[in-house]
């Protein structure tokens, strides 16, 4: 098997350092550019690879890149729930200021153990582990799949593929935009692939990524 794993391009909830799990957020004008971007790369990829499934977050951000390379290539999306990104619960929608601000109780006890502490009305890094792995056990071992999501849905995916520990995720830089190509066989996960269509360059109108690019997640747990 092997997987495409792609994470959904720039929006206002990046810009703004905002956890936005489930909530929706639009695109920004760069967001778009790179959207185009990132289609052309994929309908180019799927020529080479020829995607036999297209799986996508129901989330709009990742499921209108999905919904574009389809249309493109023929191909019917498959929308699967556990795709979603991570379930912020209460904060959803803040930034990590104003978790701390409106529900420090909260807000520490799940940066003293963020794997298991159940985010209020959210979940857990471990539930959502959990998820991926369930997802990954439904796939045909026989085919190339498409996965457009979040960059949290291709921590998951990686972690659980390589068979490694939940927190090893932020050892891989899952950028804005990013494709990851994972082969999977016999119950082996190998990384062959991690690349990120050169956004910058190619979008002349528009300042660098900087720090959109960056997790919020990651800042706040190394922060604590």
């Amino acid at each position: 098997m092997k997987l495409v794993l792609v994470r959904h391009v720039e929006t206002f909830g990046n810009v703004e350092r905002r956890l936005n799990g489930h909530t929706e957020s639009q695109y920004t004008r760069r967001g778009e550019a790179m959207k185009e971007l990132l289609v052309e790369e994929l309908i180019a990829l799927d020529e080479k690879l020829t995607f036999d499934k297209i799986y996508a977050s129901p989330t709009s951000r990742a499921f209108k890149i999905a919904a574009d390379v389809g249309a493109a290539t023929g191909k019917q999306i498959q929308v699967d729930n556990r795709l979603q990104e991570f379930n912020f619960g209460i904060f959803e929608g803040k930034t990590s200021d104003e978790c701390s601000e409106t529900a420090k109780t909260e807000w520490d006890l799940w940066m003293d153990d963020y794997l298991d502490y159940v985010v209020p009305e959210g979940q857990s890094q471990r539930e959502y582990h959990t998820l991926c792995k369930e997802f990954l056990a439904e796939l045909n071992p026989d085919e190339t799949v498409l996965l457009v999501a979040h960059g949290g849905t291709v921590h998951g995916m990686l972690t659980n593929l390589l068979e490694l520990p939940i927190d090893s995720k932020w050892h891989f830089d899952i950028k804005l935009g990013s494709i990851t190509v994972v082969n999977y066989n016999d119950g082996f996960g190998m990384l062959s692939t991690m690349m990120t269509p050169a956004y910058d360059e190619l979008i002349v109108d528009q300042p660098p990524l900087g720090e959109a690019n960056i997790s919020i997640m990651k800042a706040a747990v190394a922060n604590d």
